[in-house]
This record gives structure tokens, sequence and C-alpha cells, in this order.
């Protein structure tokens, strides 16, 4: 089998066992012994440029302790649709849904994220890990304006964003979005590759063709406030809230 470039869920899946690799103690060669795969042929899967035969992939599953009928099934689908560019995970349904979000969540070196009407989770109060991810948030007013009866929460809020827009690694900037356009994150993993991450509701999809999201964005940018004009609302909005939890 030639070797491939990388997809999503080549990555995503070849980190995954990548990771159950490290937590079992055990080296790529040992584990490529124990389940009879060639090692460069395991290297080029770890690394999201190969896929593998079911039979191959379910012993490889179940040598580093992924021994669930649920969880080598899951990894079977998720190996057989390597190529396609649409990928739809859901917290519900989708066996290994978690790992997955963590070993993409890992992958990600940086995001330009859209969020018309509410914070992004990254840059809310108290999320674990407390660093968010680096790059340009693009928030709506719509999303600072429901802030404004939530009391000791918008204060925490307030603070938390107003500390984050002054930070070297993420640049916030507001947009006065009349639409309904829904949020979506493009985010640019190790290596370079780039996929759209889209949540509704209990699922998250994700796009490898990035095109269109790519042109929205250019068209939020040019309707965005500039960063220092943000960072002075966020400041104000942040002074307003401490004025009325200490009054």
């Amino acid at each position: 089998m030639s070797q491939r470039t990388q997809s999503l869920r080549g990555l995503a899946i070849g980190k995954l066992i990548h990771n159950r690799i490290v937590e079992t103690g055990r080296s790529q060669r040992e584990v490529s012994d124990a389940s009879g795969i060639d090692p460069a042929s395991l290297s080029r899967f770890l690394n999201g440029t190969r896929k593998l035969p079911d039979g191959d992939l379910s012993v490889l599953a179940w040598a580093v302790g992924l021994t669930s009928r649920e969880a080598r099934r899951a990894l079977v689908d998720i190996n057989h649709d390597h190529d396609e560019p649409e990928w739809w995970v859901s917290n519900t349904t989708t066996p290994l849904a978690d790992a997955i979000t963590t070993v993409i969540c890992s992958l990600t070196v940086s995001t330009t994220s859209f969020s018309p009407h509410t914070i992004p989770t990254d840059l809310t109060p108290h999320r674990r890990p407390a660093k968010p991810v680096r790059g340009q948030y693009l928030i709506g007013r719509a999303a600072l304006d429901g802030l404004r009866h939530n009391g000791q929460a918008a204060h925490d809020q307030a603070q938390c964003l107003h500390r984050h827009a002054a930070s070297d690694d993420v640049t916030i900037r507001l947009v006065d979005q009349d639409d309904h356009i829904h949020p979506f994150q493009l985010l640019t993993l190790g290596g370079g590759h780039k996929t759209v991450k889209v949540d509704i509701l209990d699922t998250t999809l994700y796009l490898d063709n990035i095109k269109r999201f790519q042109a929205v964005i250019e068209t939020i940018k040019q309707r965005a406030v500039s960063v220092a004009d943000s960072l002075a609302v966020i400041g104000n909005l942040a002074t307003y809230f401490a004025g009325k939890v200490s009054a």
C-alpha cells in the first residue's frame, strides 16, 4: 500500500494509538512485534499517512489495550473513512468520542474562532486547561450583551475575557453581526494541516474542505472592530462589572 497524504482522521487515529503505546510503557518495536505489523508500516500509520487492513488494526488496538468490541469497531470504521473530508463525531453515539476530541485538541496549534452569540468555550473562566488555544477569536457583540444580567458570573467572564485579550497568545476582535451565521473554528494542526470544526448540539462536524470558511472569515474580519478598540470595549466592560460586584 502506498504512502498517503495526511488526513484529519488519519492524524487522529494515529495519535490515539500512539498515546496508548506511550501509556502502556512499550516501545513501537515491541508493539510491532506483538501485533505482527511491519515497523515501517506502523510508523506511517501512527503519523497519519497510511491506512491499515481491518484485521491488522483490530490486532493493534488489542495490543495497546483497546480490547472492547465497540472501541475496535470504532477504529475500523474511522480507518475505512480515512480520506473522507467530512467527519461527524457524536458525544452520545460515537465510541471513543472523548478520546478523539482530546487528541484533536492536542494536535491543534492555533485557531481562528468565530462565535457570534456566545463566548467561546476556550475563553470562559474555570476552563481546564486554563490556557486557551492560541490564535484569533472573532466574537459578536451580542455575546457581550448576553452578560449584562448575570451578576458574579458576568464579572468573572468579563475579567477572564480582558485577561485573555491583553495576552500575547490570543487576539480578540468584536464583530457587529446582523445575520445568524453558525459559530465555527478553523483549526491549524501540527504539520500545517487545517480543518474546520463546527459544534452542533452534542455532535461535532470536522471538515477538511476549508475554502468556503476561509472566505467567510475574511469577510468577518473586514467587519470586525480593531484589536485596540476591542480591548478597550472589553476593558470597560470588566471595569463596569467590577464596580457592580463591589457596590
